[in-house]
């Protein structure tokens, strides 16, 4: 049995990278959780997003115990810094309460 997960070194499939950049022009909010963003092509999604939109702005939040390019490059319009295992839950929670 094979997860979904890709590992270093391992090919990202095809449909899955195209349909990912597909929606990036779709998001209004994208969370970069856990992650170096050094790794491509998917370090490149938060970028794209940004230059998506001519006439509003994608938000990104990135949710990492330390910054990374996408937090120096001001990629980022956040940082919230701590674990995603700790965070993402109660981001869910206010979510909650507002829908």
């Amino acid at each position: 049995m094979k997860s979904d997960i890709v590992h270093f070194h391992e090919a990202i499939p095809a449909d899955v990278s195209t349909e990912s950049q597909a929606q990036v022009g779709r998001c209004d909010v994208m969370l970069i959780c856990g992650t170096s963003a050094v790794v491509y092509p998917f370090a490149m999604l938060p970028r794209i997003a940004k230059s998506y939109h001519q006439n509003r702005k994608t938000i990104i939040v990135e949710i990492n115990a330390d910054p990374t390019p996408l937090t120096h490059e001001g990629i980022s319009d956040y940082l919230i810094k701590g674990k995603t295992g700790t965070i993402l839950p109660k981001i869910v929670e206010e979510v909650k309460k507002k829908i």
